[in-house]
């Protein structure tokens, strides 16, 4: 599914900042604290190149180790971060997918005084899709190792206003780079990049709540154009009015509906102008208890069929705190991918279960279930696959 929306991390911050959270100590090292962790998983995937038919599907149980070192700068209300993170995954049945990913990110938030605020991240991760994932969905074995990508971003944001103020506005410029590794005119042909400038304008209507006005504007440009096809360099705009609100008695989260608009520069690709919604609702009936429901409806880049893919999707997750140490998590997500200009259109369901244990203050342990599913009108791409696995993660 695709990466988690602001309700998600909204929730994930509401629940951690419970006793139950996992407490990452570091190593001083004077102006900064190194944090280390360690994170390794065995599992089991009775698909693992999402193929459709029984005679196509791969089983195989599979490892991940996933060290990751952080150093850290608090310095009064500012803080800066760097890092490295690598992931080793091994199948044991299937060597072909094994991968080693690497991240590198960066990140300073700096408070100049209480009206004007900064936020800069960099973050480069040399990574891979899994067979049967993203570009290669419904062929998966025809590819002989994993998709790798090289991708790259920068992403900064002014923040003018106090927190406190009436009115403050929030400026962000970002810029992503996306590079695949297989060197043929139908994979080079995905390798892109997007420059976005957009702002957010809140303004205060109630001590928890503000109302938000968002705009943005993007240039979407495609490295590589073989001979007698269309580019997909696209400009992209969006506006956005909604609600933002905190901490009211039990609930928390936000809301945005409006326009987005995507033109090509090519003349015979189908352009796009329509509703575009985005929201995210955390909600705590209980001390222990945390519903977190996120939805979203885009337009998306294509990966392989149409013009662009048209995205709607909701999750629902439920969090239980059970005793000090012991929780569980439980989510349902359910989405359409409309391919505009393919007539492709795939149903995606996914169901995940968890249970996660704090053995020690510095030693937790996941054990987790995911059931994933698409159903498309094209037969090909249909896939369904359990995946089952055992996570710890250690920190000092």
């Amino acid at each position: 599914m695709s990466k988690t929306k602001l309700a998600t991390a909204i929730g994930m911050a509401c629940v951690c900042s419970s006793s139950f959270a996992q407490e990452e100590v570091g190593i001083d090292l004077g102006a900064f604290e190194l944090v280390p962790t360690l994170t390794t998983t065995v599992g089991f995937n009775d698909n693992v190149t999402r193929s459709r038919g029984d005679d196509e599907e791969i089983d195989s149980w599979f490892s991940a180790i996933t060290p990751r070192f952080t150093l850290v700068n608090n310095f009064g209300l500012n803080s800066l971060r760097f890092g490295y993170q690598l992931t080793r995954g091994d199948y044991f049945s299937s060597s072909a997918d094994d991968y080693t990913d690497h991240l590198l990110f960066a990140s300073l938030d700096y408070e100049l005084n209480s009206r004007h605020r900064t936020k800069t991240s960099i973050n480069f991760e040399d990574g891979h899709d899994d067979r049967g994932e993203a570009f290669s969905r419904g062929r998966g074995n025809e590819l002989d190792s994993p998709d790798e990508f090289k991708e790259s971003e920068v992403d900064f944001t002014y923040s003018y206003g106090a927190l406190s103020a009436l009115a403050r506005l929030d400026v962000n410029l970002n810029y992503r780079d996306l590079d695949y590794k297989i060197d043929t005119n139908e994979y080079k042909a995905r390798d892109r990049s997007k420059s976005s400038i957009g702002g957010t304008f809140y303004y205060k209507v109630g001590p928890v709540t503000d109302l938000t006005f968002d705009a943005e504007i993007a240039d979407v440009k495609y490295s590589f154009l073989s001979d007698g096809a269309t580019t997909f360099d696209s400009i992209e705009t969006s506006y956005l009015i909604g609600a933002r609100w905190q901490s009211t008695a039990s609930t928390s989260g936000y809301a945005k509906i409006g326009y987005q608009n995507k033109n090509f520069d090519a003349a015979s690709r189908n352009s796009f102008s329509g509703l575009k919604w985005e929201g995210g609702i955390v909600w705590e009936p209980l001390e222990r208890a945390t519903f977190i429901l996120d939805t979203q409806n885009e337009a998306r880049e294509t990966n392989g069929d149409g013009d662009f893919i048209r995205r709607k999707d909701i999750s629902l997750r439920w969090r239980h705190e059970w005793l000090q140490r012991l929780r569980t998590d439980a989510g349902v997500t359910v989405g359409n991918d409309d391919y505009e200009g393919s007539g492709r259109k795939d149903d995606i369901s996914e169901l995940n279960l968890a249970v996660t244990y704090e053995f020690r203050r510095w030693l937790t342990f996941n054990l987790g279930y995911t059931y994933s599913e698409r159903d498309s009108n094209q037969n090909v791409i249909d896939y369904d696959g359990n995946i089952y696995r055992l996570t710890a993660k250690v920190t000092l």
